[in-house]
């Protein structure tokens, strides 16, 4: 488990933004948005993003909640957080009204961002990552991105990115660390609550769990659901 949380922590932290110039932030987001390759964009938002969130370490270890601005403002914008809540919602989404799906998507997006800062917490600065060789056909609106985690004196961490293609833009909808996937693990946990909580029981345990302070964890803690 301790290896699967330092897997996540990192991999989001491929897609960490410190926002201390909006300009910069702007303008490689219209850069990004016109990229079609999903292991070029991946790769691309990587090299950039590392380098400021490293930039604002210091900051970020004083005031752990900034985690949560640095996530919003550069991982959402390449997640597809409306198809993953669909997922997450899986048979249950047809028997959802139209507004209690929109506010379900609200909460869970809310809910990834304070999840993903969390385990981001458990970044350390010896580690980086690796994008691999991705083969993508032409007409597929699937993409798999692997990576690995390599730190020195450390076994390499193999980290699996699932994008999808839609409205013309590639984003991530899921993410598998060690086998495990971030998508259907949540999925099978609204799947045992929602009949003892019901649609407005699960949006309310959403909010909740997004609105927690963040605490930096010792490698040994666990992640928080």
């Amino acid at each position: 488990m301790k290896r699967f949380v330092s897997a996540i922590a990192l991999a989001c932290s491929c897609f960490a933004y410190t926002a201390s110039t909006a300009q910069v932030y702007a303008a490689e987001q219209a850069q990004f948005a016109n990229i079609q390759d999903p292991r070029d964009l991946f790769e691309k938002v990587t090299q950039s993003a590392f380098k400021r969130f490293k930039a604002s370490w210091t900051e970020v270890k004083q005031e752990p909640d900034l985690l949560k601005q640095i996530i919003r403002e550069e991982l959402l914008p390449y997640i597809d957080h409306e198809y993953a809540a669909f997922k997450v919602l899986g048979k249950y989404v047809r028997d959802v009204n139209a507004d209690d799906r929109k506010a379900f998507v609200d909460a869970f997006s809310d809910y990834i961002v304070t999840v993903y800062a969390q385990l981001f917490t458990q970044y350390r600065e010896t580690q980086d990552i690796v994008v691999q060789p991705t083969n993508t056909s032409d007409d597929s609106k699937i993409a798999v991105v692997r990576s690995k985690i390599v730190e020195p004196g450390r076994p390499d961490i193999d980290v699996i990115f699932k994008l999808i293609y839609r409205n013309d833009q590639w984003r991530a909808f899921d993410m598998e660390a060690e086998g495990i996937s971030v998508l259907s693990t949540k999925r099978k946990e609204i799947g045992a609550a929602m009949p003892r909580l019901g649609i407005d029981g699960i949006i309310k345990d959403l909010k909740q769990k997004a609105a927690r302070k963040l605490t930096f964890k010792s490698d040994d803690s666990e992640p928080q659901s």
